[in-house]
């Protein structure tokens, strides 16, 4: 079976959203093209220009009901053109790592070593900073885990360690951090068939 009917077929029972259920409350104005796009659309049909142009960058304004709905295109496509869409490839294995603590840290501790005639201000540094450690606090990136894998079925949570066992395996030098394993580790393993 190629990868195409792993993920449509795993992700067949996903409902597809009304155009009012496309973007998250907020995403509106900003997304008003990505919502006429997907609107427009089916997931089987959604073309690589759709997903390169629009929906990249944008992964975050998608309701939970949208993103499992159009996830079989991008997972596809991902695959399939990996090359065009490597930005978004690395978005989506953003999307589906469980978030840690110890991750705005990294990523604070990367920023922080940045070149001084490069970086970011030590005040403009620290309220981002403070910032991103209250969002997470907050709950909101474990609430957006959460709402895009709570409910998966074995067959999608399958498909989605496929992508990432792929991902790992054929383009492990554009992962420089591991960020696939680290989301396999994290979450994803659960679904390996025993």
């Amino acid at each position: 079976m190629s990868d195409k009917f792993l993920f449509f077929d795993a992700f067949a029972s996903q409902p597809r959203p009304a155009a009012a259920q496309i973007l998250e409350p907020g995403a509106d104005e900003e997304g008003r093209q990505l919502r006429a796009v997907l609107a427009d659309a089916k997931s089987t049909d959604l073309s690589l220009s759709a997903i390169r142009d629009e929906v990249a960058g944008r992964l975050w304004m998608l309701t939970p009901k949208a993103f499992r709905y159009f996830l079989p295109a991008f997972l596809n496509a991902g695959l399939a053109e990996y090359q065009s869409l490597d930005g978004f490839v690395a978005e989506l294995v953003t999307a589906f790592t469980e978030p840690l603590l110890d991750d705005v840290h990294q990523a604070l501790g990367r920023v922080a070593e940045i070149p001084p005639d490069m970086s970011l201000s030590p005040e403009i540094f620290a309220l981002l900073k403070q910032q991103q450690v209250e969002w997470y606090e907050l709950g909101g990136p474990q609430a957006r885990f959460a709402s895009w894998t709570e409910g998966l079925s074995a067959s999608e949570g399958a498909a989605i360690l496929a992508f990432l066992v792929a991902i790992r395996d054929g383009h492990d030098e554009d992962f420089p951090f591991g960020e696939p394993q680290i989301a396999i580790d994290r979450y994803w393993a659960r679904f390996l068939k025993s």
